[in-house]
Order: C-alpha cells, then sequence, then structure tokens
C-alpha cells in the first residue's frame, strides 16, 4: 500500500471513531451532552484535529444520521428477502425496524429527534424517503397478493410508522415494560390492520350483477 492510500485509509479510520466516540458518549448521557471536546478526549486527539474532519458539530451529527438511516436500510431490505410470502414480509420488515432502534437507540433517538437535538441543516430526507419506500412496497405487494385496494398506501404506511415508531418512543422512555412487550403490541397491531384491511376490501366490493337467487 503506498504512502497515499495509507493515509487516506487513516483518515477514514479517524473520521469512524470520531463518530463512534460521538455515539458512545450520545448512549451514556444524551446527544445533547455531546460536544467535540468530549469526542477529542474520549480519542485521545487535539480539539483542532476533530474540526479537520467535521466543519462543527452539527455536520458531525447529520453524518452520523446518514449513517444510521444506510444501515436501518440494509436491515429492512434484508428482512424483505428473508420473507417467503408478503404477509412474512410486512412481519420481519416490522420486527427489523424495532430491531434496529432496540440495536442503535443512540442512533434511534438522533435520527428521529428524540433527545432534543435540533440542526441548523435540514435533515436528510432521501434516506428517510427511501425507509419509507421499502416499507411501501413491502404493503403494496401484500395488499396486491389479496385483490385488496391500495388507493390509500400512504395512509397505510403512515399507520403503520405511527405506531411502530410511537412504541420505539415509549420504550425508550421506559413508559412499556419491555422490549419484547412492544414488539408482541407491535405485531398484534400487524394483525389488526390486516383484518381491517381485508374487512374493508369485503365491504366495499361491488356486489355480483347477477346474484345467485333461491330456486
Amino acid at each position: 500500500m503506498g504512502r497515499k492510500e495509507r493515509r487516506t485509509r487513516e483518515q477514514q479510520e479517524l473520521k469512524q471513531s470520531i463518530m463512534n466516540a460521538a455515539r458512545d458518549i450520545a448512549l451514556a448521557e444524551g446527544w445533547t451532552n455531546v460536544t467535540m471536546r468530549k469526542i477529542a478526549d474520549r480519542i485521545e486527539y487535539s480539539h483542532p484535529a476533530i474540526y479537520a474532519h467535521f466543519e462543527n458539530k452539527d455536520m458531525l451529527f447529520l453524518e452520523i444520521v446518514h449513517e444510521g438511516f444506510r444501515l436501518m436500510e440494509a436491515d429492512l431490505k434484508l428482512a424483505r428477502e428473508q420473507a417467503h410470502d408478503p404477509e412474512e414480509a410486512l412481519l420481519l420488515v416490522a420486527r427489523g425496524y424495532l430491531g434496529f432502534a432496540w440495536r442503535y437507540p443512540e442512533l434511534y433517538r438522533l435520527m428521529y429527534g428524540l433527545d432534543g437535538v435540533t440542526f441548523s441543516i435540514s435533515e436528510p430526507q432521501k434516506e428517510g424517503l427511501q425507509i419509507e419506500n421499502i416499507v411501501a412496497l413491502t404493503v403494496k405487494d401484500l395488499l396486491d397478493t389479496h385483490g385488496w385496494p391500495t388507493e390509500h398506501l400512504a395512509d397505510q404506511v403512515n399507520i403503520l410508522w405511527g405506531t411502530g415508531h410511537g412504541l420505539v418512543t415509549l420504550t425508550l422512555a421506559g413508559r412499556i415494560g419491555s422490549q419484547e412487550q412492544a414488539m408482541q403490541l407491535f405485531e398484534q397491531a400487524l394483525q389488526d390492520l390486516l383484518l381491517a384491511w381485508k374487512h374493508k376490501a369485503d365491504t366495499t366490493r361491488p356486489a355480483s350483477l347477477f346474484p345467485n337467487t333461491a330456486s
């Protein structure tokens, strides 16, 4: 490996160390207590060295948000690929969403602003839309399989996301007994939604033009 390649690798490793240190501090103290000086002390680098990689804390946090959405997208895509049918795909994606929050609570908090962190720059909408698209495709596959209507797909996706996000938020805040309980509640909500979608499709399906008549 040449000097230039080695230098590039070292710089990338330092950048990742900075991000990992920020996440470790946030996990222990919350994102509002993460400072560039604390990060520098943790990785034993000079304060100016941190700013050589990130212009300010906003830029650091934004890069961590990007990383979080990339990890979540990979998890949800893998969940879809492992499913054998649309119902299982929806269940695995739901489990993947909550599972991500349990594995990376500090990332989830930052990605969705749960620690009161605000950005002076726009939150990355593109990654969020990619997550939404995965869920939308999963729901659409299920609806299409059963011949159920899809004209309110966006609303159905938002209901799912609101339910999952709400359960995650309550769990991280200690308002629900355990992660297992939150997962059980989400799975029950999915079952209820499936029944509601089926009922709506059955009640809105047009009657036959030639109904059977008693002989």
